[in-house]
């Protein structure tokens, strides 16, 4: 006995949703890389041409410290003794909390020095300083 066989369309592909998926992400990276961009602000670091970029900087809490001294926790300004206070909320929710450091070349180091003392009294000990390492023709030479 002879079977018949339904004519069935050929599937067929739909791109729409796949187009729809591509602008949500293309959407999504655009937002993040704004936000990720926004912890830093523009300021003149120090350079270290032995310097060494840990791989876990972008996943830590960046403090920066203008050529006054002024601080910001991230792009918001904050004052030395507000620094205390956040640090401590942020490390109740975030337990091993790592701090980026990001002092300007021209301020003094009792800024940044203060900041260390300010984030060691409340239990931070893991914290790295933001450098500039030049490639091989920028290497500065000491004068």
């Amino acid at each position: 006995m002879k079977i018949e066989l339904l004519d069935q369309e050929e599937p067929a592909f739909q791109m729409a949703p796949m187009i729809d998926m591509v602008f949500l992400l293309l959407v999504f990276f655009m937002c993040a890389s704004q936000m990720s961009q926004k912890q830093n602000l523009p300021m003149e670091i120090p350079t270290a041409s032995r310097a060494v970029v840990p791989k876990d900087r972008p996943h830590r809490w960046v403090v920066n410290i203008t050529e006054e001294g002024d601080l910001y926790s991230g792009d918001r300004p904050i004052k030395l003794g507000a620094l205390a206070t956040q640090v401590k909320a942020r490390l109740a929710a975030v337990p091993d909390l790592k701090v980026y450091i990001r002092g300007d070349q021209r301020c003094e180091h009792r800024h940044v020095k203060k900041v260390m003392n300010r984030l060691a009294e409340v239990g931070i000990d893991s914290y790295i300083f933001g450098v500039y390492i030049p490639t091989a023709e920028q290497e500065v030479v000491p004068q």
